[in-house]
């Protein structure tokens, strides 16, 4: 069981959620009525909902202002809400979903000045096609999102798409160039004191090395990680951290240190709270007892986490509209730009 997870998780594991851009939503001009919402209002409302994770009440405004600004012919309004309503769709596991709002937004886009917010919505399609396994299709997203950021000269959001990138390419034999890709990340979030992407690089590089099967310097680069945590907390980064390095623990045969990180991965995730994370570890935990005959230990993990993954999946399937969205399309972390 502890092999099959190890290669689940490895095969998983450049869909990262990385550090996102910091540019600021368009201001929409129109004036507010006394009786009717504007879609700027329609959507300053629906991320009040969103940012309390109300999904059903996020995407009722959320659709509406897509209405509003179809009506108004303000496409690059009406492409912006469309990834919005993506970025929910892919927190809820709804990747088809997702990917289908995030290529009408594109549609969209390609029929308005290029902006950081068309680059999020290739990075974010980039990743979900990255997760289906549209790989050379991932690849061109990624490509098309960095030319526009270098362009806007945003070097957070650039050195988000070029960590991913980087590790696309190590998986696809391109080692030297995406290993040289995600360094020279590194080196300039560095060098302009940006602790965060100089975190997520250090990830990308662990990553990197255990794609690469260098399991000492994944370790070592995960370890220093944790060792800038420690300046800088961050829960949610830290149980990703905990959690590969326990994965890891297994595959070094080190299965009482593996318990010990992935007991604290849940508790993390616990605090945050993060379903998905917490049955990863559950299940990662359940491994770990199984590979040390620990029986009553391993079926108690395992429960918890079938029992996560069913409430998510109860809880996916009640948030779902009902009937028809008006903007259903036939084809199926986070944006990386955030209000």
């Amino acid at each position: 069981m502890l092999a099959s997870f190890l290669r689940f998780f490895l095969s998983t594991i450049i869909v990262l959620v990385l550090p996102y851009s910091a540019c600021e939503w368009p201001i929409f001009g129109q004036s507010p009525s006394a009786r009717t919402l504007t879609g700027d209002e329609l959507v300053r409302i629906g991320q009040i909902h969103d940012a309390q994770n109300h999904y059903p009440e996020a995407l009722t405004y959320y659709e509406q202002a897509v209405e509003a600004f179809r009506t108004q012919k303000q496409r690059k309004g009406e492409a912006i809400v469309l990834t919005k309503i993506a970025s929910i769709f892919e927190r809820q596991g709804r990747r088809r979903d997702a990917a289908a709002q995030l290529r009408r937004a594109l549609e969209l886009f390609s029929k308005t000045s290029n902006s950081a917010v068309h680059a999020d919505a290739l990075y974010a399609l980039g990743r979900i096609e990255l997760w289906v396994g549209s790989r050379e299709e991932a690849a061109s997203r990624f490509a098309q999102a960095k030319d526009i950021y270098r362009r806007l000269h945003n070097e957070p959001a650039l050195g988000a798409v070029m960590l991913q990138s980087g590790l696309l390419k190590v998986s696809d034999a391109s080692s030297e160039e995406g290993l040289h890709e995600i360094q020279q990340v590194f080196d300039a979030a560095r060098a302009r004191r940006d602790d965060e992407q100089t975190l997520a690089a250090l990830v990308a590089m662990g990553d990197a090395d255990w794609v690469l099967d260098r399991i000492q310097a994944a370790v070592a680069h995960y370890e220093e990680g944790l060792a800038l945590l420690a300046q800088r907390p961050h829960a949610r980064m830290e149980a990703g951290l905990r959690l590969h390095l326990a994965a890891l623990a297994g595959v070094r045969g080190r299965e009482e240190e593996g318990i010990a990180l992935a007991k604290r991965a849940i508790t993390l995730y616990q605090s945050l709270p993060d379903m998905s994370g917490e049955a990863a570890s559950w299940a990662l935990l359940a491994s770990f007892y199984e590979a040390l005959d620990q029986g009553a230990e391993a079926e108690e993990a395992i429960r918890r986490s079938l029992a996560i993954y069913r409430q998510q999946s109860v809880t996916i399937h009640a948030i779902r509209p009902s009937g028809p969205s008006i903007l259903t399309a036939p084809t199926e972390s986070r944006s990386p730009s955030r209000p």
